[in-house]
């Protein structure tokens, strides 16, 4: 049996794999027969070898190949072998490629058994994700503090991973708010976001639209920006009332309890809305998400109102 694991996001192909070979110890303990060979001395003999050889306690074997298909020589040996010993049919050998990055997959679709694409997690996909880490780790984290992870560590998972066992640790059995998140969470901000609110903030209309547009091609999600977009109008309000209340600007992540890099791009979003103008947004978009999440509106139509409103 092939199967081959692939992606570019490494942290779920490497669960994947972890959990395949989980599942191959439970049945087979004594661990003889699983073996991992790695891109670096790749000897195809001694694959063959292993593959061929009889099992002393007659148990399946489990073959793991990591990022052996950058070798184009290996790559035509290995198909060459598998077709010709039929290792597809071959109940007592699973045979696992896991290759990290891109990879053109349609050479392979017909060589093996299954294969599984892991892509980036993006927009709603991301937000579960951390979701179901948070309950794993049996830690209660709201919608806020969410999308200020997202905000800070964007979609590297062994990152994110890092991040949801630190605040487990500092806060077991407690809610996760978004002041937690500023003091634990090392940033690696997502300034695409903000160039989409600057150019919203400049009434850039065009600009606004084609990047809210370069937003959904990418693969994000409506409710999902929406809730970036709500997140910042909210991190905004927090600021003008702060500075119209006479706080000086070094003192701002202090009292705001924000990333020093929210406050400077947040600052210069502020010279182009005044109070009342942050508030009729902001409780426009909350309009405009409810609207989308229960079916009213659509999100693209939502987007473009949103623009050409503000």
């Amino acid at each position: 049996m092939l199967i081959l694991l692939y992606g570019e996001d490494t942290f779920r192909s490497r669960e994947k794999l972890k959990e395949i070979t989980k599942e191959y110890q439970a049945k087979h303990q004594t661990g003889l027969d699983l073996v991992c060979f790695q891109e670096n001395g790749l000897d195809f003999d001694k694959i063959r070898e292993k593959i061929e050889a009889v099992s002393m306690f007659s148990e399946k074997k489990l073959i793991i190949l990591e990022n052996v298909l950058k070798n184009k020589q290996f790559q035509e040996d290995f198909f060459t072998y598998a077709k010709k010993n039929k290792l597809k049919n071959n109940q007592d050998v699973i045979l696992v490629i896991f290759q990290e990055g891109k990879l053109a997959i349609t050479p392979f679709k017909n060589k093996v058994n299954m294969l599984e694409n892991f892509e980036p997690l993006k927009g709603i996909s991301l937000i579960n994700w951390i979701k179901k880490q948070a309950d794993k780790n049996k830690i209660s984290i709201n919608s806020e503090s969410i999308n200020k992870l997202v905000l800070y560590v964007g979609n590297d998972l062994w990152q994110m991973n890092n991040e949801i066992n630190k605040l487990e640790s500092y806060k077991a059995g407690e809610i996760i708010n978004p002041e937690d998140i500023d003091l634990l969470v090392k940033a690696k901000i997502d300034v695409n976001i903000f160039k989409t609110l600057d150019a919203l903030a400049q009434r850039d209309k065009k600009t606004a639209l084609r990047l809210l547009h370069e937003h959904l091609e990418q693969g994000e999600n409506e409710i999902y920006l929406f809730s970036m977009l709500i997140y910042q109008l909210r991190t905004l309000l927090k600021l003008k009332d702060l500075i119209e209340r006479g706080t000086p600007f070094h003192d701002l992540a202090k009292q705001s309890k924000l990333h020093p890099f929210v406050i400077k791009k947040s600052s210069q979003q502020l010279r182009n809305f005044s109070m009342d103008q942050l508030k009729k947004i902001y409780h426009r978009l909350l309009e405009i998400d409810l609207q989308i999440k229960t079916g009213r509106l659509d999100g693209l139509t939502c987007l473009d109102l949103l623009v050409s409103e503000i």
